[in-house]
């Protein structure tokens, strides 16, 4: 993959820059949140991708944002847990990235019923990106599809890196604000606070 040239790149942090501007004061999370997921797909050259939050009371990953997955696939992979069959799972437990450059030679996969919806979904390769804070929270988890094998030496991955920082840092300011909810485009309306 060839990289960013420099005014693409500053042009890219503008566009991150505005998307996690209006995700910090956001009246639509999910529509936000598919922003800064269509820029992570963007960032490593993918087809689809997820964006994952890590859940500490159930431990395990949940999406809250999706793009080209069908619902069948965001069903089988909607939770996460540590010991599931996947690159986001191998990510949250290592804190740091998975780069699977095929899924079905993968040691992640073969023989699962992982490996039998990623094909079904058409995905052949896949990355995992943690989302982890300036002071070492894990917020989450970028991952994104690809429909062919990739290599790893053609992977850039300081943009997603950067990106991941980033929106880890942003999430984890509005915190309060955002409850553990899933994102695929739908508009979710704010919960009643108590007494108002």
């Amino acid at each position: 993959m060839a990289k960013l040239t420099e005014p693409l790149e500053a042009e890219t942090e503008q566009q991150i820059d505005a998307v996690l501007k209006r995700l910090s004061n956001s009246n639509d999370i999910g529509v936000d949140l598919l922003r800064v997921l269509d820029i992570a797909i963007g960032r490593t050259g993918a087809d689809m991708g997820t964006l994952q939050r890590f859940d500490e009371r159930a431990d395990c990953l949940t999406v809250v944002a999706s793009r080209g997955l069908s619902s069948e696939a965001l069903s089988f992979f909607g939770a996460v847990r540590r010991d599931t069959n996947t690159s986001c799972a191998a990510a949250l437990m290592r804190r740091m990235r998975v780069f699977v450059e095929n899924v079905s030679t993968s040691y992640l996969f073969v023989g699962t019923r992982e490996l039998d919806m990623l094909r079904a979904c058409g995905i052949a390769a896949a990355q995992s990106t943690p989302l982890i804070s300036s002071n070492g929270r894990l917020w989450g988890v970028f991952t994104t599809h690809f429909r062919e094998p990739r290599k790893v030496s053609e992977f850039d991955p300081a943009p997603v890196d950067r990106l991941a920082v980033r929106v880890a840092d942003c999430m984890e300011q509005i915190e309060g604000l955002v409850p553990n909810q899933h994102f695929h485009g739908k508009h979710v309306p704010e919960e009643p606070q108590p007494g108002g």
